[in-house]
């Protein structure tokens, strides 16, 4: 099997977990954002060229997004085309309907989708934002083992039309696998700051504050009940 990875982080110890659970698998090349890029959704690059830098084997770094990443693998002819897409892992959860719909992470898993490609997202649930420390990370070998263990449980789902969202808690030392429904629309209260320049010309900052944790929702299983949801986005009924 042909896999594809890629994420939005760029190349974080998330993606690098991903990559070796992936190689257990199947022939992997990794094709991910050479800068952060959370919140893109499924974006293209349109108005610019696409440059593609080697950072060791295959393992490739591109200037642009990771719905990107999925059609270079899949039009380009640089790679082989993918038979399967895993995208993450994520720092930060994407457990609610306004992750869904943004986030860059899942932006690949869109896009695959609409491509007839399986895929897989993975985001793990995370209370600070140091992603580019090794050790907050946590316990990488409980987080492989899981990814793997998630793959393979669906495998046999791969030819729904659908792809599956999987979100992880902080601590791994005893989750249960559920297979999750209820979404939360918010995750994050929008916070719009204005500022000013040297010049004193007025610019706005958006950034976004922990929201309420609605009980029973996926976001409560992850963060309150540390267990590890699997949401099927049901992409195939919207074709």
């Amino acid at each position: 099997m042909n896999i594809l990875v890629t994420n939005d982080d760029g190349y974080s110890e998330g993606v690098k977990a991903l990559i070796e659970v992936a190689r257990k698998i199947g022939k992997v090349t990794a094709i991910i954002p050479n800068r952060q890029r959370s919140a893109v959704s499924n974006a293209l690059t349109l108005h610019k060229p696409l440059r593609i830098n080697k950072l060791e084997k295959d393992v490739f770094e591109l200037n642009g997004t990771p719905a990107d990443a999925v059609l270079f693998s899949v039009y380009s002819k640089e790679v082989e085309k993918p038979e399967l897409v895993l995208s993450g892992i994520n720092w930060g959860d994407n457990a609610s309907l306004s992750s869904i719909i943004s986030s860059g992470t899942l932006g690949a898993c869109w896009q695959a989708a609409i491509e007839g490609i399986p895929s897989i997202s993975f985001s793990m649930y995370r209370t600070t934002k140091n992603w580019r420390d090794r050790g907050a990370w946590g316990d990488c070998v409980k987080l492989r083992k899981y990814a793997s263990m998630i793959i393979k449980q669906l495998q046999p789902k791969f030819n729904s039309g659908n792809f599956f969202s999987v979100n992880l808690p902080d601590d791994l030392s005893s989750p249960k696998i559920i297979f999750a429904s209820k979404l939360q629309k918010l995750r994050y209260k929008t916070n719009i700051t204005k500022r000013f320049d040297p010049n004193g010309t007025p610019y706005f900052w958006v950034t976004g504050s922990n929201g309420t944790i609605e009980k029973g929702t996926e976001l409560y299983e992850i963060a309150v009940n540390k267990n590890i949801t699997v949401n099927e986005i049901p992409v195939s009924n919207l074709g």
